[in-house]
């Protein structure tokens, strides 16, 4: 292990030391994003012509129609980022320890990521179940999930509350809890709810700095998102501006939006494969040092570096006998 961890770490320190991991290792991190969306989108196009056809053929609805299908969502969508996430944790991981694995690497103990990943949100979907349920109950339908996103894309300040809401209250929350569990299932090897409990016991007294931790992850990400995406729609704006592409009477700012947001995926796509390594790499950090905390890693490594010393200072006897 790097000597980082002998000193306290503070979270300004957490900061410098991955940026400087996202810096050194940018290429290999870029590569990586990359490597795995081609990957992610030929397996998906692959799934798709195989899965729509076997979900056509199923007549789910009602109440145990909407459970089925949220906790099927759930556990693909959330598989889905969090071996995204895998990828960088060993990336990181291994660089703390003084290695260097390359993008093609990384990209392979992603998806070998996939078993302790899928355990984990196998045990989150099943505790979510009794809410899913509740949901259903009360009437909430596929249908009415997605009236409810269109609603929220088509109005910033309602979108922006509520996910202001949902990170600060229901993230954050749950999150400081969860917030070790896909690591110790990564790289301790722990199972679902075995990684869950053993993440909810190192989270005790410090519920409230991993509160902190979750939103600074998630707002440093969804920042950088909107300021070099509202950086963007403004230069497409000043640029049909000039083109005399825009139209008089109607809101400037209102058309910068508009011309702005036929730019979004690609602004996504740019942006996100950019930042994305950043929120994984600190989140490293935040593993390796609870380890040294809390499950002795700090005097293990002191003692084996003692150990080596002795060995330098003290070298095998020599043989002087001469046959």
């Amino acid at each position: 292990m790097q000597n980082w961890f002998e000193d306290k770490i503070s979270n300004a320190k957490v900061l410098d030391f991955s940026m400087e991991i996202y810096r050194k290792k940018f290429k290999s991190l870029i590569g990586y994003q990359i490597l795995f969306s081609i990957i992610s989108i030929l397996l998906v196009v692959a799934g798709g012509l195989i899965l729509i056809p076997m979900l056509s053929l199923m007549h789910l609805s009602g109440v145990f129609g909407f459970v089925v299908f949220a906790f099927i969502t759930f556990i693909a969508f959330s598989a889905f980022v969090c071996i995204n996430k895998a990828g960088v944790f060993h990336m990181a991981h291994s660089y703390i320890k003084g290695e260097d694995m390359g993008a093609s690497e990384a990209v392979g103990k992603a998806f070998g990521s996939f078993r302790p990943v899928v355990r984990v949100v196998t045990a989150l979907a099943l505790c979510l179940v009794p809410i899913f349920v509740i949901l259903g109950i009360a009437g909430v339908t596929i249908t009415s999930i997605t009236a409810l996103q269109s609603k929220l894309a088509s109005s910033t300040i309602v979108a922006l509350l509520v996910n202001v809401l949902f990170y600060a209250v229901i993230a954050a929350t749950v999150g400081s809890y969860l917030f070790y569990s896909f690591h110790i299932a990564i790289f301790d090897k722990a199972k679902g709810f075995e990684a869950i409990g053993r993440s909810i016991h190192f989270a005790k007294g410090e519920v409230l700095k991993n509160i902190f931790r979750v939103l600074s992850i998630s707002m440093f990400e969804w920042g950088v998102n909107l300021s070099v995406y509202g950086a963007i729609a403004a230069m497409s704006g000043l640029l049909y501006f000039v083109l005399g592409k825009m139209q008089g009477g109607a809101s400037i700012v209102t058309q910068i939006m508009l011309y702005g947001g036929k730019l979004e995926p690609f602004v996504n796509f740019i942006v996100g494969t950019l930042i994305a390594p950043i929120g994984p790499i600190i989140w490293t950090f935040y593993y390796i040092n609870m380890k040294y905390r809390k499950e002795g890693l700090k005097m293990h490594h002191i003692l084996d570096r003692l150990e080596q010393q002795d060995v330098e200072e003290y070298p095998k006897n020599i043989d002087i006998v001469h046959e």
